[in-house]
């Protein structure tokens, strides 16, 4: 099923032409011919192979390794958007990105310039599709998969936060779910091309007359306003859109054309995720303040955004993410060790999204979920001593009442006869093992003094063995 979100194209950029007194739409450029052919081989090393697809700024090609024997994705900038400005910006992110090294973020291996002046940029070949893809195929994605699906990106992007790079161009279409032979998958953000590496303000020159940096439908509100210094909140805000899209299968702010949208993304609510039958009171909470007009009233990291959705899973019982990393290790463990180094506890538990200091409730929650988790582990072991001691009791039980049964069963006389000592000495065990074991060896007293009695009348005495002698003498003719 395809939904309205990938029915309606992508907006195209209203530009305002220098000098001009009234704004114009520009005409669509022309479609490029693409000066790249199969079989090419560029900067000495790579042959292209096919193309994968075309991008705002250039061509994505599968390119093989002439000296390392394997695939690549080669992305190609196109001339007309590259210069000496975006040339050697884009060097500085390649070199950049290379350094991250997080599974989350496609690698970058090389970077360089084609016999014709075209930079390119050489990354590691994934196989799998975008978000964007399954979401034409799916739709909308359930709650918890969506989150788990997000939360990779979200740790690849604080490592790349840590090193002062922003994507700015968080969208369906850059994010890509990379399946293994064995069928494992694992989330990666693409495309680092318009990244901002460093604090400062943006390169102006990469900002050109109808070039827009970012996907209008993602930006955030100061990009759109056009702010010359974005952080890593835009990114916050980027990711949030995309998880809205995931839940909900429609964007949060949706235009007829660009400056429509703009306004919308600057002024106006998005629909809660309940109005979709989405998520949860709890999941808009965390998602609403990921779309805050204000960067001060967004999550002011990608840490404490990644926190917040980890602990929604772990409070859904929800353990790992789509890649299998466990959710306390990567996000909550190291948070719990922080806030409780700082003195963060004590204080009532509240709830994510209602407390004004998200760290300390995050600590909080956290904190009441240990001890939730330490109370279930010990609950075993007492249901296992109770059910012990009840069925003690009951054995017992058991035990007292056949001991009184049978001290009333063998009814035996003061005196008894031969026949009865007989019978009792021969009267079957009882049906119960434990009352056998006991009451057996226990004889009347009765039953033993006869007993004592008769054998003794067995034993001869020596004037009877002395008879005996006689009459035995007597008989042989002694």
């Amino acid at each position: 099923m395809t939904t309205n979100a990938r029915r309606v194209p992508r907006l195209v950029a209203e530009t305002i032409e220098a000098g001009s007194d009234q704004a114009s739409r520009k005409p669509p450029p022309a479609v490029e011919v693409n000066p790249y052919l199969a079989g090419e081989v560029v900067g000495d090393r790579y042959k292209l192979v096919r193309e994968l697809g075309r991008g705002g700024m250039g061509v994505v090609w599968v390119a093989h390794s002439l000296v390392l024997g394997v695939d690549v994705a080669l992305k190609l900038i196109r001339a007309s958007a590259a210069g000496p400005a975006v040339s050697s910006r884009m060097a500085r992110e390649a070199h950049a990105a290379a350094r991250l090294g997080h599974p989350a973020l496609v690698r970058v291996f090389d970077f360089g310039w084609t016999s014709r002046g075209d930079p390119y940029l050489v990354m590691e070949l994934v196989q799998g599709e975008t978000i964007s893809a399954l979401l034409g195929r799916e739709s909308r994605v359930p709650a918890i998969r969506a989150v788990q699906m997000l939360l990779p990106i979200a740790d690849g992007l604080r490592l790349a936060h840590d090193k002062t790079i922003v994507h700015r161009d968080i969208k369906p279409d850059n994010i890509f779910l990379a399946a293994d032979a064995l069928g494992r998958v694992q989330p990666k953000l693409l495309d680092f091309g318009i990244a901002k590496v460093g604090p400062g303000p943006h390169d102006a020159k990469l900002t050109q007359i109808g070039v827009v940096l970012g996907s209008p439908e993602y930006m955030s509100p100061e990009q759109a306003l056009g702010a010359e210094d974005v952080d890593q909140r835009t990114d916050v805000w980027s990711l949030s859109v995309v998880l809205y899209e995931l839940l909900t299968g429609s964007i949060p702010f949706r235009r007829p054309n660009y400056n429509a949208l703009m306004q919308a993304i600057i002024r106006e609510s998005p629909k809660p995720i309940a109005e979709f039958a989405a998520g949860d009171e709890s999941l808009w909470s965390i998602l609403s303040r990921g779309l805050a007009k204000e960067p001060a009233e967004r999550w002011s990291t990608m840490t404490e955004f990644g926190e917040a959705l980890a602990l929604w899973l772990y409070e859904h019982g929800i353990k790992e993410d789509l890649s299998g990393n466990s959710i306390r290790a990567v996000w909550l463990d190291h948070a719990l060790s922080v806030r409780s180094e700082n003195g963060e506890f004590g204080t009532p538990r509240g709830n994510v999204s209602t407390i004004p200091n998200a760290r300390n409730s995050l600590s909080i929650s956290i904190a009441t979920l240990d001890a939730l988790q330490r109370r279930q582990g010990r609950r075993p072991v007492l249901v296992a001593l109770g059910l012990g001691v009840a069925l003690g009791g009951v054995a017992v039980a058991a035990l007292v009442s056949s001991s009184a049964s049978e001290t009333e069963i063998p009814k035996v006389s003061a005196s008894p006869s031969p026949n009865a000592i007989a019978a009792a000495v021969r009267a079957p065990a009882l049906t119960t093992p434990l009352a056998a074991a006991v009451t057996l060896p226990t004889a009347p007293p009765s039953v033993s003094a006869a007993a004592k009695k008769t054998k003794s009348s067995d034993v001869p005495t020596p004037a009877r063995r002395s008879a005996s002698a006689s009459k035995k003498r007597r008989d042989f003719g002694f």
